[in-house]
């Protein structure tokens, strides 16, 4: 600060002397042509001042060491901090700064800090990524200027742009929980170190669940309501009543379960149950004792358990979550409605619909590190569309069509809520790094449905070709896996399409997948594609006329499920390399069924046999599997014992489509399950809704249609 920096400091310091009066949370913005040095500055300035714990995420570049008394951090690794807490958190930058990291940064300040942002100068600084649109500068700008609390200045010039101060003092709001009254055998020391009143009633339900026949506990509120850290006092209460010897917590990594296991450490030491704790790389990654065992597993590789704790469902994803909970115990869960790990009340409610019977569910209402109607909390939920919900509408008449560019949502927030709203039902997991892709992007265009001045249906869809970093050509790259033709294509991809939850089954969706065609088609694209790992939209795209031509090998790290691409082809080029692609993805289900696609629902592959073009038998028997695949046919042996030749011949009739069509969906479903997966018996008669006394006599029946098909002929 230089000539005018005295009147300048007194006027910081005395707002951030009335942020921690009022107990509420407050936002700093201040331009400098050295951020790195700025940021330096205030956080000596404030740290000296009272503001007790402070957290800094600067490139290395702007801050080479860290203040005293500081954290630092990589901006790139701020979710090691979340569930954490400090009065001052800085976020340095001289260049873009992604809604990703204000609004997980904003949730670990405590009541009466700050969250400051240090920039460029104004007139120099943009957000937004280097070549992009630029509506995210101007988005930004304008919701910076209905902060209702800030402090925004320039550092170097000594010039305010803008001051305002909370207009009163906040109530206090963690108030009853060391004096809540629990109706359950809740240890006193236990309840104390609940941080309000609803964690204490939580962890006197979790009692309760404890003492019951339930087998699912679901935990859920807003970001900043102490979740994790209740699961992990409710996983230390499991212990205490033996109801835990192993359990499994599942998480993206040992990061993601420090709350968790700070709550579970916390909860054994008031409990006074002696423990040991394993650490990897700085994060716990399994907490012991005489009887129990609490350790993390990656959610790629977890396997059900006796106990299966999952810290945040939006992580995980609906379907992975199912195929582990059903297999497990007793299951603990927690899951973010709003904020910057949340996913919505759609996602809860898909959550509940997946999780074993019986069921408590839970929600948290109070903030544990901030009071309620905090603004900051009440800013950042707004600027990052933290809190999305589509209202309710209705459809009057026939529905306009409208493309929408960048530059009108950035400057109309009531449309970008709207339209960000939407699209994040279409995902279950939106970050508010989504808006840059909305507001930047030069390659995306905006496709809306709207009826009496309301978007209902919208599609995110962008262009691709060859001349694009990687990024930006998703499903050309994943076609180009399976055909050389890819290489030579142009395609328009629908990154995401989704229609209002109250008008869906109305066909607005086709209609508008209608207009997103004909509008790619006067672009001289060759492809429509689109990639998604929800598989409960399969038979939309099916409809539409689509045809599948790939499936991943792994597991969508959010959806739990395998990722899905299909696409409808325009021009000559298109069609050849799509049918390509298409007959090779045939050919992997066909023998990759048993393992890498072994754990997609068997429905799914039949769905998408069905539709796939058919390929020339690759496989023959021999004459010895004829002649015992005939014995089995005429009873003189079991089907085992001819296993391998019903299996080829299955994948000889299934490689048509045509004799695909000849068999019953029940034929279809057990030969799928049974010989291409290689399912248990039992497993592949529930699939195929047959008892399992059953099952010889239906794999009997199979193996007659599939030689028929197949030309095999038993004398």
């Amino acid at each position: 600060m230089r000539a005018v920096e005295p009147t300048l400091r007194e006027r910081l310091l005395s707002y951030a002397r009335a942020i921690g009066e009022s107990r509420y949370r407050g936002l700093l913005v201040a331009h400098s042509a050295s951020p790195g040095k700025a940021a330096r500055e205030i956080i000596e300035l404030l740290s000296g001042h009272g503001h007790r714990g402070c957290i800094a995420a600067a490139p290395r570049r702007l801050l080479p060491s860290c203040p005293p008394g500081c954290r630092c951090i990589s901006p790139g690794g701020f979710q090691r901090v979340l569930g954490q807490e400090a009065q001052l958190v800085v976020i340095a930058t001289d260049g873009l700064l992604r809604p990703n990291l204000v609004a997980g940064l904003a949730g670990v300040v405590s009541a009466g800090g700050l969250l400051a942002i240090v920039t460029p100068p104004l007139d120099q600084w943009n957000p937004g990524p280097a070549g992009g649109a630029g509506g995210y500068r101007r988005y930004l700008l304008g919701a910076l200027r209905r902060a209702p609390v800030i402090f925004w200045a320039d550092i170097d010039l000594g010039k305010v742009y803008a001051e305002r101060r909370p207009r009163e003092r906040a109530r206090e709001w963690r108030l009853g929980a060391k004096d809540y009254k629990p109706r359950h055998a809740v240890p006193r020391v236990l309840l104390g170190l609940a941080a309000t009143r609803s964690q204490a009633q939580a962890l006197d339900e979790f009692a309760s669940f404890l003492s019951s026949r339930s087998r699912s506990f679901l935990l859920t509120g807003d970001r900043g309501r102490g979740k994790s850290f209740l699961l992990g006092l409710a996983a230390a209460l499991a212990v205490k009543r033996g109801s835990i010897g192993e359990a499994v917590a599942v998480a993206p990594s040992p990061a993601s379960l420090t709350s968790f296991f700070q709550g579970l450490v916390r909860g054994l030491d008031a409990l006074s149950i002696g423990y040991r704790v394993k650490q990897r790389g700085g994060d716990i990654v399994a907490v012991t004792g005489p009887w129990f065992r609490i350790a993390y597993q990656p959610m790629d590789s977890a396997k059900p358990a006796a106990v299966l704790v999952v810290d945040e469902a939006g992580t995980v994803g609906v379907s992975r979550l199912r195929r582990l909970s059903w297999r497990s115990g007793r299951i603990l869960v927690a899951t973010t409605i709003h904020g910057y790990e949340g996913s919505g009340r759609v996602f809860v409610h898909m959550v509940e619909e997946v999780l074993p019977r019986p069921l408590k569910r839970l929600e948290l209402e109070e903030p544990i590190r901030y009071p309620p109607g905090d603004p900051l909390e009440e800013w950042v939920n707004e600027t990052f569309m933290l809190k999305f919900d589509p209202g309710s509408l209705s459809l009057f008449g026939e529905p306009g069509y409208e493309q929408i560019p960048a530059e009108k949502l950035a400057s109309d927030h009531a449309l970008l809520r709207q339209v960000y709203s939407l699209l994040a039902l279409a995902h279950y997991r939106s970050e508010p790094d989504y808006l840059l892709v909305l507001l930047e992007s030069n390659t995306h265009t905006l496709h809306v449905l709207h009826s009496d001045n309301k978007v209902i249906a919208v599609a995110d869809v962008g262009l691709e070709d060859w001349e694009q970093p990687e990024e930006g050509r998703v499903g050309l790259l994943l076609l180009s896996l399976h055909t050389e033709g890819a290489k030579r294509l142009r395609a328009a991809r629908i990154v995401r399409i989704a229609v209002h939850p109250k008008l869906q089954r109305r066909g607005l969706g086709s209609k508008l997948l209608s207009y997103v065609e004909e509008w790619a088609r006067g672009r001289g694209v060759d492809l429509v594609m689109a990639v998604f790992g929800r598989h409960d939209v399969i038979e939309f795209w099916l409809r539409a006329g689509y045809t599948p031509f790939y499936v991943s090998p792994r597991f969508n790290k959010y959806t739990g499920e395998k990722n899905i691409g299909v696409a409808k082809p325009f021009t000559g080029a298109g069609k050849e390399a799509l049918e390509e692609a298409a007959r090779e993805l045939r050919l992997r289900l066909l023998f990759s069924a048993h393992s890498v696609y072994r754990d997609l629902a068997t429905e799914k592959i039949v769905m998408l046999l069905q539709s796939l073009p058919s390929v020339d038998p690759p496989v023959s028997l021999t004459p010895g599997q004829r002649r015992r695949l005939c014995k089995h046919i005429q009873g003189f042996i079991e089907a085992e014992q001819a296993f391998d030749a019903l299996h080829i011949a299955t994948i000889i009739v299934l490689s048509r489509r045509d004799y695909v069509d000849k068999l019953n969906d029940r034929q279809l479903l057990l030969a799928t399950a049974r010989l291409l997966q290689g399912k248990p018996p039992h497993e592949a008669a529930e699939i195929a809704g047959i008892p399992l006394e059953n099952l010889d006599e239906e794999l009997h029946d199979l193996a007659e249609s599939v030689a028929t098909m197949a030309s095999i002929k038993c004398s």
